[in-house]
C-alpha cells in the first residue's frame, strides 16, 4: 500500500452554488457554467471520492472495505466502523436552507423509521456536528439570540399577526417560550405570513433594522415570500473573516448565507429544514430535533490553539480533528488514523520515511491511510488537515 493517494472529488451542482468561485479560487473546471455548490471529500455514499491507484482509480469506500484496519487504523474501525468525517469546500452565491442537524440518537431512530433507507428527512443514521472555516468573508446565521433580544426585534416589526404569540413569549422568556414562539411563526397561514413579510419590507424601506439589513435584503432577494426571511431576527448574524471558524452542534438552527468556506463534519448528510427552501419542511421532526436555548454571540467563533504556523481548532466531538498548516519545511506529521489533506494556498509536498513523494497544488487533496505512520510536510502557502 502506498502512503499517499491523490483524490478525485465530485462537485455538487445545487442551485445556491456559485458559478465562478470554485473555478477562480481552486481551479475547478466549469465548462457548462453550472452553479457549483460543494466539493465532497470522503466516503459518504451520496458523494464518495475516488483515489488514484497507479493508472487506475477506485472508490474510497471500496479501498476501505478491502482493508479497513490498514486504511483507517484499528482504533477508528473499532469506534466508527468507517471513515468518520466528511470534508467539503462550500461556495454559496445565495443562502442555504435554514436547517438543523439531528443528534446521533435522533438520526438512528429516524433512519430506522424509514426502513434504513435514505429518505426526505434522514439520509443515514449518523449525527452531523460540523465546523466551518472561512476562505472568503463568510456570512452565516448560527444559534438563537437571547430571548429578550428576539422579543425586541419583533416588537420593532410591530406586525399585528404576531402580537398574540409575542405577548405570550414576553411572559415566558425561557426555552419553552422560545419554542412556542418559533412554532407560531412556522404555523402562520399564507396570508398572515405575507402580511408579516410586507411589514418587514416596509420597515426596511423606512430604514429599520439597520444592523441586519445586509442579511435581510439578501434573503428577501433570494427567497421572496419565504418565512425564513425572518431568521435574522431570531438568530445571530455572523460574518467570519478568512481564517476564522465556528462550530455547530447538533440541534442548532443555522443557515449559511454567502461566501466560500471549508466544512468538516461527521460523515452524514442529514438535514431538517425550517425555511429558505422550496423543499419539504417536516415541522414536528424539525421541532423535535431543535435545541431551543439562547446562544451567546461571543461564544460562536472558535479560538484556535496556535503552535508556530499551525492552528488547531478544538471541537467537542471525536469524529474529526481540524488543523490549518502554514509555511513549513520538512515538518514531521505522525499518522494514527486516516487523514485527508486539502491545499488551500500555494504548494504542498509530502514525503514519507521511505522516500515516496507527492506534490499538490491549490484545490487538490490527498488521502493518507493510517498505515503510513509518519511523513514530512513542506508547505508554501496553506493547507488543512483532517483526521479523527
Amino acid at each position: 500500500m502506498a502512503s499517499f493517494y491523490r483524490m478525485r472529488n465530485g462537485v455538487k451542482n445545487y442551485a445556491w452554488g456559485s458559478r465562478t468561485a470554485l473555478n477562480t479560487q481552486f481551479g475547478v473546471p466549469n465548462p457548462d457554467e453550472q452553479p457549483q455548490a460543494e466539493i465532497w471529500m470522503g466516503a459518504h455514499p451520496a458523494g464518495c471520492s475516488e483515489i488514484e491507484v497507479g493508472a487506475n482509480t477506485i472508490s474510497l469506500q471500496d479501498a476501505i472495505a478491502k482493508s479497513p484496519d490498514t486504511v483507517l487504523g484499528e482504533r477508528t474501525v473499532e469506534k466508527f466502523a468507517g471513515l468518520p468525517f466528511l470534508l467539503k469546500i462550500l461556495s454559496a452565491e445565495s443562502a442555504l436552507s435554514l436547517q438543523v442537524h439531528p443528534d446521533k440518537r435522533q438520526a438512528e431512530e429516524g433512519y430506522a423509521r424509514q426502513g434504513n433507507r435514505a429518505g426526505e428527512d434522514y439520509h443515514d443514521a449518523n449525527h452531523k456536528p460540523e465546523l466551518v472555516y472561512a476562505i472568503t468573508p463568510f456570512m452565516a446565521m448560527n444559534g438563537f439570540r437571547p430571548c429578550q433580544e428576539i422579543v425586541n426585534h419583533f416588537l420593532r416589526l410591530s406586525s399585528p399577526e404576531l402580537m398574540p404569540a409575542l405577548a405570550e413569549f414576553q411572559h415566558n422568556l425561557n426555552n419553552d417560550g422560545l419554542k412556542h414562539f418559533f412554532v407560531s411563526l412556522m404555523q402562520l397561514s399564507l396570508q398572515e405570513k405575507n402580511n408579516v413579510l410586507c411589514q418587514l419590507d416596509d420597515s426596511l424601506h423606512a430604514g429599520g433594522f439597520v444592523h441586519l439589513q445586509e442579511f435581510l435584503i439578501r434573503l428577501q432577494k433570494d427567497y421572496p415570500g419565504d418565512i425564513g426571511i425572518l431568521a435574522p431576527l431570531l438568530l445571530h448574524c455572523v460574518t467570519l473573516e478568512p481564517g476564522e471558524a465556528m462550530f455547530l452542534r447538533a440541534g442548532t438552527l443555522h443557515a449559511y448565507v454567502y461566501g466560500t468556506a471549508v466544512e468538516v463534519m461527521a460523515c452524514s448528510d442529514n438535514v431538517l429544514r425550517a425555511g429558505l427552501t422550496p423543499k419539504k419542511i417536516n415541522l414536528p421532526e424539525l421541532v423535535n430535533c431543535t435545541v431551543f436555548s439562547e446562544t451567546q454571540e461571543h461564544a460562536l467563533r472558535l479560538v484556535p490553539d496556535i503552535a508556530g504556523n499551525e492552528r488547531h481548532y478544538p471541537v467537542p466531538v471525536e469524529d474529526f480533528r481540524f488543523s490549518v498548516m502554514g509555511n513549513c519545511q520538512q515538518k514531521l506529521i505522525e499518522v494514527d488514523s486516516a487523514q485527508i489533506l486539502l491545499v488551500l494556498e500555494g504548494l504542498t509536498t509530502l514525503r514519507d520515511t521511505r522516500g515516496e513523494e507527492m506534490t499538490l497544488r491549490v484545490g487538490q487533496s490527498v488521502f493518507i491511510p493510517a498505515q503510513t505512520e509518519a511523513y514530512f510536510l513542506t508547505q508554501s502557502g496553506q493547507c488543512c488537515l483532517v483526521q479523527c
